[in-house]
């Protein structure tokens, strides 16, 4: 039973119900009814310190502070108080954390800790509640003593209102309590008490030591027919929350007691509400985990009921699917109008900037005056709409920053002109010259489109001096509106004289003409209805036929109806000829004038039938050259033909053509083909028109693409600036000093301004002509005399220079390699290799100068070189060392020879009797060979003497 009540609540308080609201001290009873998490006194985890790290809380000093911590933090899995001071626990696995009855401590201050959640959501945890100790008193050592609950002041279930709690059960709240929240406890009416089961039981049974299942237990059941009664199950769900677009979820319920071997619950999940227009499947809906998927925004209510043997209990769950998250995008700020002109007297504007548009919202406008008038003090108003007044003369600009709701701006401007008063002269218009038919001898003429910037102060009306002769009578003639009466037939000359405040006048002129008693009015005919039938598309018609008793001075021909709009040859001639016909029945109505303004009208009829359809003929519009560069190849198939209509128009490439090119926006199905990213080449197009009965035509266009005969004197000039910072008053002025530097009447013609790809700065393309564009420089001569002049003062052009270069490489790579147009670098020929000395100590240009086969030889001609050398020298330092050590030996004294006298008995002695002493210096080896006389007898030496007359006596040699 202690394992059984406590898996139950470890799997109440491993619930997610906590730990997905932070603010689970006045949620837990809405989210999870029924639950009563309990912390277990005098239990430390199993492992004691080994059972994962230990993190100390100081600032937490209650139990329920210190578990509401742990709930938000995914690495803490037990919530432990000892000593008053909070530790949170990250467990090493889900074992060691298991509480152990610590009987040490029970004396002392307990601890208490609670199991937050384990370390594996898979884990089966009544295996390891198989492995608790059980000698010393499980978990609990009786039923209630050994815990107390978190929420509250005594044991209860915690509660909102009087519906969480069970039968015999009050909600009672604290009102001593320092926690002001609304959560009570709920507590055994009077009476009543709870038992091992935790029901609320009358204080007589529990006495007379009746079981949870209500029989006393020193009594024999003899009531074996009478139903248990039904034990109440305390069922927990877990709440969720995804964020679309994850749409998929699994809510679990748990519950205590947890099913045992030889019993089974039966789970039924049911839907209680959800958002507007939702979508979602639920699968395993009478299980323990269902599954949820393809849900829409909002919020899902789910409630689980659980049925076991006398058993029932019930939880509730939400799924609350987030919208997505939304990327921001920066506001546009957007004034209209973005310019305007106002004119004097008028010194009002409206400047709207309510149309700038955000994917959020715009939270604030506001207005700054950028350039205005000396002595204009405007008071601006953020909001969406500027009202200007009091404007004086002169240029104003204003600019609009927006905000959007992450507080990222943008800005725009708007100008405007106000113009000075100008008094201009006024305009005088006497309206167009009339006819009348006696007997009408009344007439008004009208004055009033005469016009003046200010106003027109004064009319006066006459008559022309040529005309003073002819009766009439004149009335209002101060007045825009002159009455004629009594006017006879003949012209009349009506003057028209206008003048303003400011005296400036104008005169008009306007004809009357009185006719004789008027005609008849004339008689339109438009001819008989035509009946015309495909291919035919055209017709005559004919309103010759229309009669007047005098003359017809007007014909006008126009359609009323029809399938489509045809053309006119000429609309005001009694005879014209409509073409672009196509089947269907159309309606022309003909209006003729008489000289005395009479008319009169007729329709006319025609019907386009087909008997028999004949093939559209297509028209790709004719061969053409172009010359790059070109933004796009415009090829015009519009003049293909049909007797009826062209249903669909079809552009393929030919074989033969140019497969680079992009087709812009599906034309390739339409009349006209457009075509970017051009190259120099044949391009090569067949165009198919087919009609609505599926007949087709075909006709090829070939259009040659001339390269540029610029190309090899483009240059390009990187400068070190972003190209979305460069301003049109800065290139302009960087043009200038670039035809200051190159001298010689030279024009700098800008081909192109683009951003380099992949660090976005300013590349300026042009070429330099010369006298007067008759002349191109060289691109390379360019870069040469550009680079010569900014390597003597690189600020000469206010803006720092990346890179100048040709915009085609045009290195010959010395002729052994080609130059790759990317890196400006030269690619060699086999064999072949770049002149290292040229590359960086020279002028730093890529070549392919040196022959592989002449660097070995000369590598190793070198090395032998340097090994002669090397030799040589240890051979001269051996030698130096050599006399050295000669010098340093102790000098030897050389031997001194002196002669020896002759024996008396000797007379064959032919050396003189006298003696000969060498000294020191006489000789400077102790090797010293003296050339002598042999004499008739061996050289033997006698009684210590030579034969030869010399003897060697120490170091000296006597004679």
């Amino acid at each position: 039973m202690t394992k059984i009540l406590y898996l139950g609540l470890y799997l109440l308080l491993l619930g997610d119900c906590i730990c997905d609201y932070p603010d689970w001290d006045t949620k837990w009873q809405m989210l999870c009814p029924g639950l009563y998490p309990r912390a277990f006194t005098s239990y430390t985890p199993r492992g004691n310190l080994s059972s994962g790290i230990y993190t100390t809380q100081h600032h937490l000093s209650t139990m329920k502070h210190c578990v509401a911590a742990c709930c938000t933090k995914t690495e803490c899995n037990v919530a432990l108080m000892h000593n008053g001071t909070c530790y949170h626990v990250q467990c090493e696995n889900s074992k060691k954390c298991i509480p152990l009855y610590r009987k040490d401590l029970a004396n002392e201050t307990p601890p208490s800790m609670v199991l937050v959640k384990p370390v594996e959501e898979d884990e089966m945890w009544s295996d390891l509640l198989d492995q608790i100790n059980v000698d010393t008193g499980g978990f609990l050592m009786d039923g209630t003593e050994g815990d107390h609950i978190l929420f509250g002041g005594s044991n209860g279930i915690s509660c909102i209102t009087q519906t969480n709690c069970l039968e015999h059960e009050v909600c009672v709240k604290s009102v001593l309590s320092e926690d002001k929240s609304d959560i009570g406890v709920c507590q055994c009416s009077t009476g009543y008490k709870r038992n091992m089961a935790g029901i609320c039981t009358l204080v007589e049974e529990i006495e007379l030591g009746v079981t949870p299942q209500g029989k006393p237990q020193s009594i024999k059941d003899s009531s074996t027919s009478m139903k248990p009664p039904v034990k109440r199950l305390l069922v927990s769900a877990v709440s969720k929350e995804v964020r679309l677009p994850e749409n998929e979820v699994t809510l679990s319920a748990y519950t205590v007691p947890a099913e045992q071997e030889n019993e089974h619950y039966n789970y039924a999940w049911s839907l209680l509400s959800q958002p507007d227009g939702h979508t979602g499947i639920m699968t395993d809906q009478n299980r323990m985990t269902v599954k949820l998927s393809n849900l829409s925004e909002g919020l899902y209510a789910f409630k689980v009921t659980v049925n076991g043997p006398n058993a029932y209990g019930e939880a509730y769950a939400n799924v609350s699917v987030l919208p997505p998250k939304r990327i921001n995008q920066p506001p546009i700020a957007i004034i209209s109008p973005a310019s305007q002109v106002v004119k004097l007297p008028n010194t009002g504007a409206v400047l709207d900037g309510s149309s700038s548009k955000d994917d959020d919202r715009v939270i604030s406008y506001h207005w700054e005056l950028q350039r205005g008038p000396i002595g204009y003090h405007p008071n601006l108003v953020d909001t969406p709409t500027l009202q200007l007044d009091n404007l004086i003369p002169g240029n104003y600009t204003f600019k609009l920053t927006v905000e959007d709701s992450n507080h990222i701006t943008n800005s725009t401007s708007a100008n405007i002109t106000v113009l000075k008063v100008t008094d201009y002269p006024p305009s005088a218009n006497a309206d167009q010259d009339i006819i009348i038919y006696l007997p009408q001898n009344t007439l008004t003429l009208n004055g009033n489109l005469s016009t003046d910037d200010h106003g027109i102060a004064s009319w006066e009306w006459t008559k022309s001096p040529s005309d003073q002769n002819k009766a009439v009578d004149m009335q209002n003639t101060r007045t825009p509106y002159l009455q004629l009466s009594n006017l006879e037939e003949g012209m009349y000359t009506f003057v028209l004289k206008v003048t303003d405040d400011s005296e400036q006048s104008s005169t008009a002129e306007v004809h009357v003409f009185v006719k004789p008693p008027t005609n008849k009015p004339p008689k339109a005919d438009a001819g008989d209805d035509i009946t015309i039938a495909l291919p035919e598309t055209k017709t005559v018609l004919d309103g010759r036929k229309s009669k007047d008793d005098i003359k017809i001075v007007s014909y006008h021909w126009e359609q009323l109806s029809g399938p489509s709009n045809v053309e006119f040859s000429a609309v005001n001639e009694s005879v014209t000829n409509i073409t672009k016909l196509t089947k269907g029945d159309y309606e022309f109505k003909l209006t003729v004038i008489d000289d005395n303004g009479n008319k009169d009208s007729d329709i006319v009829t025609v019907k386009v039938t087909q008997n028999k359809n004949a093939a559209p003929k297509a028209n790709a519009g004719g061969d053409q050259v172009v010359v790059t560069p070109i933004s796009a190849l415009i090829i015009n198939g519009s003049q293909s033909t049909d007797d009826l209509r062209i249903s669909e128009w079809t552009w393929s490439r030919d074989p033969s053509s140019l497969a680079i090119g992009t087709i812009v926006q599906n034309s390739d199905k339409s009349p006209i083909l457009m075509l970017t990213d051009i190259v120099p080449g044949r391009y090569v197009f067949r165009l198919k028109v087919t009609d609505e009965q599926g007949l087709s035509s075909e006709d090829t266009v070939s259009v040659i693409v001339k390269p540029d005969p610029q190309l090899l004197n483009l240059v390009e000039l990187t400068l070190n600036i972003g190209a979305n910072m460069l301003t049109v008053s800065q290139k302009n002025s960087l043009v200038v000093k670039l035809q200051m530097l190159l001298r010689d009447e030279a024009s700098i013609v800008v081909r192109n301004l683009r951003a380099e790809p992949h660090t976005g700065r300013a590349v300026l393309i042009f070429y330099v002509d010369k006298k007067g564009g008759k002349v191109t420089m060289h691109g390379p001569e360019v870069v040469k005399r550009l680079k010569e002049k900014l390597r003597q003062d690189s600020g000469l052009l206010q803006l720092s220079v990346a890179n100048i270069d040709t915009a085609v490489c045009q290195n010959n790579c010395s002729r052994h390699g080609v130059c790759d147009q990317e890196t400006r670098l030269c690619m060699c020929e086999a064999f072949w290799m770049q002149n290292l000395i040229q590359k960086y100590f020279g002028n730093g240009e890529s070549n392919c100068e040196w022959s592989i086969l002449y660097v070995i030889i000369a590598l190793l001609s070198l090395v032998v070189c340097w090994v002669g050398l090397i030799w040589g020298l240890v051979c001269l330092c051996q030698r130096i060392c050599t006399g050295k050590r000669r010098s340093l030996r102790t000098k030897k004294k050389p031997p001194r020879y002196s002669l020896l006298q002759p024996e008396p008995e000797d007379d064959s002695s032919t050396f003189s009797t006298h003696k000969m002493v060498l000294s020191e210096s006489d000789t400077d080896s102790d090797d010293v060979l003296f050339e002598h006389r042999k004499t008739k007898n061996s050289s033997q030496v006698r009684n210590g003497k030579s034969r030869n007359g010399f003897i060697k006596v120490g170091s000296r040699v006597k004679t």
